[in-house]
């Protein structure tokens, strides 16, 4: 469009100056001594614009010829530029296409402008490429390049996931030590020092981190779940030893984590560690009451109360609604022999194994029948322990 618009305008200015110089009487002297030339206005005018014309030419050809050095670096700087692009380019397809070998050399060996943040990163990936590969020293050359092309808190994060993927649980604390540093709230940051507290069992750090990575939503609900389970049985494990810390941290714990059957059960444990039987007892019946679950009918058996008979009649509670329950007829079976009641004892044990034999059940009977002089049946029931215990 723009080549149109001079083409009329040059147009336009030649139709004038021909009308002019046909209308137009005047002329120009030029004189010289010992020469003159006289001219016409119209021819003056168009010799000087002709001039004008090709100074500015010659200026422009001028311009151009000492510019050219710089024209010719700028198009080499412009083709080395696509060069680099097109290997960062291709070093992270390789990366994307799973050639961990192709994108370690390509993206290893990268090197942009000075100051390019593509420099760092490709030597991130490039780190975890190597990571890829099992080759540690190639990974820990990238990260240490990483750091210095300003990629430090990419770099860290790698670093303390392939800690982690070793075990190394001290090495990926001091990592992310370092990248807290640039990054304290960084959400990946505080999935992977959860990692490394479970590893190193600072239980009560990773209840911390739970509760920064529930209130961002950074972790899905299923997986929360289970670890606040794990978080706060382990805690009343860790506080088995002290009775006053242990009732505290229980009186802490929410109301629906107290009738978990995980945390139910290790608290029950840990109070019997105790000597505290009565509160082992009333943790495990809340807990069954709100959900029935075999391991806590089991420990419910184990646990020696200060009213053995209450605890024999709420098992046969649990009965009522339980009625072909093995567990819960084998738990019975042992409250009763705790207090001398083989008759009902033995039936229990009788009804255990006419649901699902197991070997406890067995053995259980097998003493019954021993103590009573029935040696040969005492005998029977051993060997179908035994081969129970194989088949497990």
């Amino acid at each position: 469009m723009r080549w149109l618009v001079s083409l009329v305008i040059v147009a336009v200015l030649a139709i004038a100056l021909a009308m002019a110089g046909r209308y137009d009487p005047g002329y120009v002297v030029l004189v010289y001594p010992p020469w003159r030339l006289e001219i016409s206005f119209i021819s003056f005018v168009l010799m000087i614009a002709a001039l004008v014309a090709g100074g500015v030419l010659l200026l422009r050809l001028a311009a151009l010829t000492l510019g050219l050095p710089r024209i010719v670096r700028e198009q080499r700087a412009r083709r080395a530029a696509k060069k680099r692009d097109e290997n960062f380019v291709g070093g992270l397809r390789a990366f994307a296409e799973f050639r961990f070998q192709d994108a370690e050399q390509a993206l290893g060996s990268w090197q942009g402008e000075e100051g390019d943040v593509r420099t760092g990163l490709a030597r991130v990936l490039a780190a975890r490429a190597a990571q890829e590969m099992r080759a540690p020293a190639q990974r820990e050359r990238h990260v240490h390049e990483a750091i210095e092309h300003g990629a430090e808190l990419a770099a860290r994060l790698l670093e303390a996931e392939a800690c982690l993927a070793a075990q190394d649980a001290t090495g990926a604390l001091a990592a992310l030590q370092s990248a807290r540093e640039i990054a304290p709230q960084h959400t990946a940051l505080l999935r992977l020092e959860l990692k490394a507290r479970q590893l190193t069992g600072q239980w009560d750090e990773v209840e911390r981190l739970l509760d920064a990575l529930t209130r961002s939503n950074a972790l899905e609900p299923a997986v929360a779940l289970q670890l606040r389970r794990a978080t706060y049985a382990e805690n009343l494990k860790r506080r088995a030893e002290d009775d006053q810390a242990l009732l505290e941290y229980w009186k802490k714990l929410p109301g629906e984590f107290k009738t978990d059957p995980v945390v139910a059960q290790a608290a029950a444990a840990a109070f019997m560690a105790r000597e505290g039987a009565d509160t082992a007892l009333d943790v495990l019946e809340a807990a069954l009451d709100k959900q029935w679950h075999e391991d806590l009918v089991a420990l419910y058996g184990s646990v020696c109360g200060s009213s053995p008979t209450r605890q024999i009649e709420q098992a046969e509670k649990w009965l009522h609604g339980q009625p072909r329950d093995a567990q819960l007829l084998l738990t019975l079976a042992r409250l009763c022999s705790a207090q001398q009641l083989w008759g009902k004892a033995q039936n229990y044990l009788e009804a255990s194994l006419a649901i699902a034999p197991s070997t406890e059940a067995h053995v259980r009977m097998a003493e019954l029948k021993a103590s009573s002089g029935q040696a040969t049946e005492a005998c029977q029931h051993y060997q179908k322990a035994l081969a129970l215990c194989r088949q497990a």
